[in-house]
């Protein structure tokens, strides 16, 4: 009984402070958890980077979407901003989320992955990179590419 209770005790003494923050690969997973189902991921020379900005920022991970494009040497798929601390997806250019199924899978795992609890969540998410105060943001879909 005593080994279970000391192996207990320091489970319950862990704070938000001793969670694993997120990662880049894993703001990068979450990007493509959204990408993937509606069939990006496939498209020729698609890829998902980093883009540095500035301190304001940061508590996101930018990542740019894109491809080679028949059309242009490169196309821009999205731009993602991946909260470190929630994984929630933001788009960077306008205050609007991003929601999927598949993104949500994602969001769970990593945050269960982390010990980010459902509870804890709700307290500290916070509003996207390019949100006024106050402004509702827009609950955005990735959907299909259209190639011409």
């Amino acid at each position: 009984m005593r080994t279970f209770a000391i192996f207990l005790i320091p489970a319950l003494l862990c704070s938000a402070e001793d969670r694993r923050p997120i990662t880049v690969t894993d703001a990068t997973g979450l990007v493509n958890a959204l990408l993937k189902p509606d069939g990006w991921t496939k498209l020729k020379g698609f890829v998902l980077y980093q883009a540095l900005f500035d301190a304001q920022f940061q508590g996101f991970y930018f990542i740019h979407a894109e491809w080679d494009s028949p059309s242009h040497n490169s196309a821009a798929i999205g731009h993602f901003a991946v909260e470190r601390a929630t994984g929630d997806v933001w788009d960077w250019v306008i205050c609007g989320q991003f929601h999927s199924p598949s993104l949500a899978s994602a969001q769970q795992a990593l945050r269960k992955q982390i010990g980010l609890t459902d509870a804890e969540y709700l307290k500290i998410r916070k509003p996207g990179p390019f949100c006024e105060p106050g402004e509702k943001p827009q609950l955005l879909k990735i959907g299909k590419p259209k190639l011409k």
